[in-house]
């Protein structure tokens, strides 16, 4: 499938085990910092905090391969709600003192989840699709930025987040607990060459616009329709040279003084927020 002949734009170029429910001790002879080393290089993916164990126990409760709980549990509706959940999914429930969940992620509120299974990017969709939103995160290392990215991507209806395979942030217990449910919903993907990704987009049919303050156009200038991907520059360089020149166009967010910068999850909330309004996704 090849791209429109005229652009949107403005004319510029710019297993899980089946087993039962059981629980082990709370002090059950590993310490914090070994449950920390255990995590780190267990091949599941970790999330944390009680919104995003929640959504991976509703979306995905086969790929949960177990659920560690604080050991006072029965304190805490929020808990005890996921316990029965938990229990009738026949998922591993497993009681873990406070430390030990520290070493898993900070902000657990008391609760930790083991996944087998991650969103993954749908090609053959992304191929056959008329419309389609996607980012391309070129080198975001704050977890909490790739959370908040996330959670908005998964709102505004996107179909996948890229990434860079090195010096990159991926699906951490921090940044899934900042998704609040989004990384159940959206792939991330990591790709060892960004601008190899660019060109396979553009052969899919995408339009691909990187937020720089050298663009001429605003989001609003532009007229989005189609298969759309925005890409995010990192947190201190933003975009990187090769990456914009792969761009079909690049875009700047107004603001009042020069010099510095959005948030790049905020830069990202305003790109999506004006994507969905021309596009009309999601109602």
């Amino acid at each position: 499938m090849s791209r429109p002949t005229t652009r949107p734009s403005s004319p510029a170029r710019s297993r899980r085990s089946a087993s039962p429910h059981r629980k082990s001790a709370p002090n059950s002879g590993q310490s914090s910092a070994q449950i920390g080393r255990m995590a780190q290089r267990d091949s599941a993916r970790w999330v944390v905090g009680i919104h995003s164990c929640t959504e991976a126990l509703k979306v995905r409760p086969k790929g949960v391969r177990e659920i560690w709980l604080r050991s006072d549990w029965t304190s805490s509706q929020a808990l005890r709600e996921l316990q029965a959940v938990a229990s009738d999914s026949r998922i591993a429930i497993r009681e873990k003192t406070p430390g030990q969940l520290d070493a898993v992620g900070s902000g657990h509120q008391g609760v930790a989840v083991a996944m087998n299974q991650s969103p993954q990017v749908d090609w053959e969709k992304l191929k056959l699709a008329e419309t389609s939103l996607v980012l391309i995160l070129d080198g975001i290392e704050d977890p909490h930025n790739l959370g908040a990215m996330l959670r908005t991507a998964w709102l505004a209806g996107a179909d996948a987040i890229f990434t860079p395979t090195d010096r990159a942030v991926g699906l951490t217990p921090a940044v899934c607990k900042v998704a609040s449910g989004g990384a159940e919903h959206v792939p991330v993907e990591a790709e060892t060459n960004i601008g190899t990704l660019i060109s396979k987009l553009k052969e899919t049919g995408f339009w691909v616009y990187g937020l720089s303050e050298a663009g001429r156009n605003r989001p609003w200038d532009l007229k989005l329709a189609g298969k759309i991907a925005w890409v995010i520059g990192s947190e201190a360089g933003g975009i990187r040279t090769a990456t914009e020149r792969a761009c079909d166009e690049l875009v700047r967010l107004p603001q009042a003084s020069t010099g510095s910068s959005y948030n790049a999850s905020i830069a990202c909330a305003m790109a999506l927020s004006e994507t969905c309004r021309q596009i009309g996704k999601p109602s």
